[in-house]
């Protein structure tokens, strides 16, 4: 995962909600080292707001060049 990726969240993984399924699409704006073998994005997603998540948590649906 890179700065310019296209990735999908899917909220059900963090608010356990089986009634609605709700995923949310976003541009990979910046990345940061978390631990030895982790990694966080900061992702600009369609509403206008930024939220820091474990890139574990995101499938990429597009890469930058």
């Amino acid at each position: 995962m890179k700065v310019g990726d296209l990735v999908k969240w899917d909220k059900n993984a963090v608010y356990s909600t089986v009634d609605h399924h709700r995923e949310e699409h976003g541009l990979v704006v910046q990345m940061s080292r978390t631990g030895h073998d982790t990694e966080s994005a900061q992702v600009l997603f369609n509403d206008g707001e930024t939220w820091w998540l474990d890139s574990e948590k995101l499938v990429v649906i597009s890469e930058s060049r």
